[in-house]
């Protein structure tokens, strides 16, 4: 069989005693073409690795009790035509850990990471790599060169963690261009795009630095989310990012708003909690090194009606205003009533009034002024106005001036951290 030649399998009671270069892991389901044509780019990556390396590749199964070898129709058949004999895989199978219900589906869960982190450590591999799939990526984008580069550096021992970077479009991702990178940039200090990328490889340095959850810890705390990034730059190991080519937009399909918030802002405001002495220190931030070809989106980038976004930021300030006095200072309220009155296309927030507001929110999430679910039901109204005012001011000047965008409102994050600073250590205190 042609699988045979590429899968060497691994035996469950050798697993425990090798010695690997590299594990390589596909959370996704077996037996589709996707799954196949995503294995037959790993095997040609590895082919083009120079190192000479031992590869394995770890493939989910239902149970501890499942036998890959047991169902191998269920192995990719076009495999044929790929050199083994430079870079052999061979392959283990690890078990699905539950994943959290009600998390993010475009995301690896916390759980399934720890099963895989788990296994290159029973393995002592040098590096573990975990990677999306062609279903992820837009127009075959991914490609073996591309992922070499993914692949390479944590073996070479010149990094510890090497993070993605994507060709997105203006509106896409932008939960992650309005909370997530900027906050981890101004806490770590460290300018990674995608602290949450689905691609992602660590080595073996920041495996033994990963936290394994304790079994008496409840299932909320063991789903949580891990901020691989945050990890790395407290323990000031080597961070890289590399391109890998134009992404899939995520699906929001059957999540709300507030509800995402929650699951990708909720965790990383518990991490600012966890590491606070850290981060209390960090000053500025500073590029990471990146690798490969950046890529322009030849698509066509309609202007955003921003009417209902106003709309629900309207409707939040004339509802939510007592929730959200118990959060945001007076000047911030003033300022936003002062936005309230503007019409959808002059509708524009300044990007230190957002970055304060964000500030806010984390600290009221350390303190449970309220509830966490109706914390980020009053954000998501606030999220929606950002959303508005970054709409109205590329609908203007142009969609090629998103990156740009996104770089003065990191700036204005820096800017504005002494006031998280002084909020975080005397939070009593209100700034009028």
């Amino acid at each position: 069989m042609a699988e045979a030649e590429i899968l060497e399998e691994s035996k469950r009671d050798d697993a425990g005693t090798s010695t690997t270069d590299l594990l390589v892991a596909i959370p996704t389901a077996l037996g589709s073409e996707i799954f196949s044509s995503t294995l037959k780019k790993l095997a040609d990556a590895c082919r083009l690795l120079i190192a000479p390396c031992e590869v394995v590749l770890a493939l989910p199964c239902g149970t501890a009790q499942d036998q890959l070898a047991e169902r191998p129709t269920e192995l990719p058949s076009d495999l044929a035509g790929v050199s083994p004999q430079a870079h052999p895989l061979r392959y283990v199978n690890y078990p699905l850990a539950a994943s959290d219900p009600v998390a993010t589906p475009w995301l690896t869960s916390a759980n399934i990471s720890r099963a895989i982190f788990s296994l290159a450590n029973t393995l002592s591999a040098r590096a573990c790599t975990v990677l999306g799939t062609d279903a992820t990526f837009k127009d075959k984008s991914i490609t073996p060169e591309k992922l070499t580069l993914l692949l390479g550096p944590g073996m070479e021992g010149r990094f510890d963690l090497v993070m993605p970077l994507y060709t997105m479009q203006p509106f896409d991702d932008l939960l992650n261009k309005s909370i997530l990178y900027p906050l981890t940039r101004v806490l770590y200090g460290q300018r990674v795009r995608n602290p949450l990328g689905s691609e992602f490889q660590v080595s073996a340095k920041l495996l033994q630095k990963i936290p394994s959850n304790a079994a008496g810890d409840s299932a909320r705390q063991q789903a949580r989310l891990l901020w691989l990034a945050s990890i790395a730059a407290n323990q000031n190991l080597k961070i890289c990012q590399v391109y890998l080519g134009a992404k899939r937009p995520q699906s929001h399909e059957g999540i709300e708003l507030s509800g995402a918030l929650a699951q990708l802002a909720g965790p990383l405001f518990t991490d600012m909690e966890d590491n606070a002495a850290f981060w209390q220190r960090v000053r500025g931030s500073h590029d990471v090194p990146t690798f490969g070809n950046a890529e322009t989106s030849a698509d066509a980038v309609d202007a955003v009606d921003v009417s209902r976004m106003v709309d629900a930021f309207q409707l939040g300030m004339r509802n939510l205003r007592e929730i959200w006095s118990l959060i945001l200072p007076p000047v911030t309220l003033l300022e936003l009533m002062k936005l309230s009155r503007l019409a959808p296309n002059e509708f524009q927030m300044p990007d230190a009034l957002w970055a304060r507001i964000v500030y806010d929110f984390a600290l009221a999430h350390r303190l449970r002024n309220i509830h966490r679910t109706h914390l980020f039901g009053a954000l998501t109204p606030l999220y929606l106005g950002w959303a508005a005012s970054y709409a109205v001011e590329l609908n203007r000047a142009g969609m090629a001036v998103a990156e740009e965008r996104v770089e003065q409102l990191a700036i204005a994050y820096e800017a504005e951290k002494p006031y998280l600073l002084s909020r975080w250590r005397w939070p009593d205190r209100f700034h009028p």
